[in-house]
């Protein structure tokens, strides 16, 4: 009787290995987290890192900045656990951090976080023919907070009602935030400003504090380094989950039948 055939499917797990190392460091729940990025010199080669191009920072400098009024009792992290959350998230999309006498870096990280809400004044108006008074209420720092939320790029698209008020909600909140921005290294050299992008993220304050989320509020933003975003993103635990796991092309390989021992 001829021996049957027997194959079997051989899968390419090599190329499982980062989705292993992202389930390894699933982050924890977290707070929506609103993300928007500014791209603004995509022709220096400064943007994304690649094999080809790697792109190596340093931290310059932050600060911890209000805009508007400062929350009362509202918890900061210390700067420098603020850079080193920066840099690690940095790391983690392919940028190479360098120091005093490692490779000349390509970009210097600026950054600042706090609080921020609508710092707003009541005006009260009165006619003096009639008597009557109207009160109005002026913004002091509108644009700050448009830009933060992203609703001043938002008001130049048609979007659908609910998105709107999303993004109103959010400008209306107080909330804690984190900028990020990469400078051109050479263009410092020569005392020139050369932003190359920023990517700005912040949280509804009423829910979480800015030390316990800051890590989360970065692995949400860090995808959008170096890139620049239409519309602002709101970025939830489901996004956070979200991996792409490629497995390669599977290969039919033929077992080995086994050979009938030789005749004596």
């Amino acid at each position: 009787m001829r021996p049957s055939c027997h194959f079997r499917l051989t899968l390419l797990l090599a190329s499982l290995a980062p989705a292993v190392a992202l389930a390894a460091s699933k982050l924890p729940e977290g707070p929506e987290v609103l993300v928007v990025a500014d791209l603004y010199d995509q022709k220096s080669g400064l943007t994304r890192p690649t094999k080809q191009r790697p792109v190596h920072f340093f931290v310059f400098g932050g600060t911890e900045l209000s805009l508007g009024d400062a929350i009362a009792g509202e918890p900061m992290p210390r700067k420098e656990t603020v850079a080193a959350a920066i840099a690690a998230a940095l790391v983690s999309q392919g940028f190479t951090a360098t120091q005093v006498g490692g490779p000349v870096p390509d970009i210097a990280i600026v950054f600042s976080y706090g609080t921020a809400n609508l710092a707003t004044a009541e005006i009260n108006d009165t006619d003096p023919s009639t008597g009557e008074t109207t009160t109005s209420i002026i913004g002091f720092n509108s644009r700050e907070i448009a830009q933060l939320v992203g609703a001043d790029r938002a008001s130049r698209r048609m979007l659908m009602s609910s998105e709107a008020d999303r993004i109103n909600e959010a400008a209306r909140d107080n909330r804690v935030y984190i900028f990020v921005a990469a400078l051109d290294v050479e263009a410092l050299r020569k005392k020139q400003r050369k932003l190359i992008w920023r990517t700005r993220m912040s949280i509804d304050a009423r829910r979480r504090t800015l030390p316990e989320t800051m890590k989360v509020m970065l692995a949400s933003a860090a995808p959008y380094f170096g890139t620049n975003t239409d519309l602002p993103q709101f970025i939830e635990d489901a996004d956070r989950r979200k991996a792409e796991v490629i497995i390669g092309t599977p290969k039919v390989v033929e077992d080995e039948v086994a050979k009938p021992p030789p005749k004596k």
